[in-house]
């Protein structure tokens, strides 16, 4: 499925979020999205999602309503 939405020419946009310290970067950067170094984020556990939460927000908002919950 995710080859056929990346190759699907849909406005979707992924982004790929690794989390810890046994994350693969290079799978990471094939999943996102160009630009990837905006769209290709990582933390060290999952307390740090907090400190990219706007980023992410911004990212998949722009332009549109959105809104999260805790």
């Amino acid at each position: 499925m995710l080859k056929r939405v990346v190759s699907g020419g849909s406005r979707t946009k992924m982004i790929a979020l690794g989390i810890g310290s046994g994350v693969n970067e290079d799978e990471l950067t094939n999943i996102a999205s160009a630009p990837q170094d905006q769209n290709v984020v990582l933390v060290h556990d999952f307390s740090s999602l907090t400190d990219v939460e706007e980023q992410l927000r911004n990212s998949t908002c722009s332009g549109r309503r959105c809104s999260f919950s805790r």
